[in-house]
């Protein structure tokens, strides 16, 4: 059994289940993965198909949610932790994941503008598709990949530091108050 606590004024509520909060928690995560895979449709879907619709709210939704769960995971001192479960548990470390997350970032943004381009702008010609999407992709390709390997590996090397610190310093806390 688990002792809940009202986030409004830190009262305690009647003691709940462990199962039933895991399960609302995992209910929880999935709707979030729901919510961003619906504003990253929704985010593609406006740029190819209607030029006059910016996707500026699905933007903003998943970059919000995303620094609100970083900043969160990483303030609680939870995210060093999850790294060292997961490193143990992994044959690639998470920071080879970042490093590859962030080279397929860079690829994969580099063929949607690639694509895009020859799309949007090369009326149907085939020859001028071809090279629209090659020139962009190409410029696309040496503009993204540093700059999202960079993003992801250093941003997961900084957010680790920092949740270290975080969970040694409550480690300090409650070593003080015995």
């Amino acid at each position: 059994m688990k002792v809940v606590w009202d986030m409004s004024w830190f009262k305690r509520k009647a003691v709940q289940d462990e199962r039933i909060v895991n399960l609302k928690n995992q209910i929880a995560k999935e709707a979030w993965i729901l919510v961003l895979v619906i504003c990253g449709i929704s985010v593609i879907v406006k740029t190819f198909f209607f030029d006059e619709q910016r996707p500026w709210l699905e933007i903003g939704i998943l970059i919000v949610t995303s620094l609100y769960s970083a900043i969160r995971s990483v303030s609680l001192g939870v995210y060093s932790d999850e790294v060292e479960v997961h490193d143990q548990t992994h044959r690639f470390s998470m920071t080879k994941k970042q490093v590859i997350i962030g080279l397929a970032s860079g690829i994969l943004i580099s063929l949607f503008f690639g694509f895009r381009s020859a799309y949007l702008f090369a009326d149907g010609v085939n020859a001028l598709q071809v090279k629209y999407f090659l020139v962009v992709f190409a410029a696309c390709l040496i503009m993204y990949i540093p700059f999202f390997i960079l993003l992801t590996a250093v941003s997961h090397l900084v957010m680790n530091q920092l949740s270290k610190r975080r969970s040694a310093s409550d480690l300090d806390d409650n070593d003080l108050t015995r």
